[in-house]
């Protein structure tokens, strides 16, 4: 499994709509997508920072999310929900325990 770790800051003010957002639009649209495996998005309001990981199957399905656009998207959407610059970086999912 690969996963897609993003790291962002969100404005204060914009921190209920950003969840809303991730859980009524992007999330409906990963469980679409071939390889997609699952997706959280955590937050901290204390200091309005979060996390959105999502993981996949294979890295060609991590892949195809970004070429498609999708990602692109998503980070385009949200924008205006972020204090800052998104930062994403990219895993190999070594051990799972459900």
């Amino acid at each position: 499994m690969y996963a897609r770790v993003i790291q962002f800051s969100l404005k204060a003010e914009s921190i209920t709509e950003a969840i809303d957002y991730f859980q009524n639009s992007v999330g409906p649209a990963l469980k679409e997508m071939d390889g997609f495996k699952n997706s959280r998005m955590l937050t901290n309001p204390s200091t309005n920072k979060g996390l959105m990981v999502t993981l996949w199957e294979s890295e060609a399905h991590r892949q195809g999310a970004e070429t498609s656009g999708f990602l692109q998207d998503v980070l385009q959407k949200m924008g205006g929900y972020f204090a800052g610059p998104p930062t994403i970086d990219y895993y190999e999912v070594n051990v799972q325990v459900a």
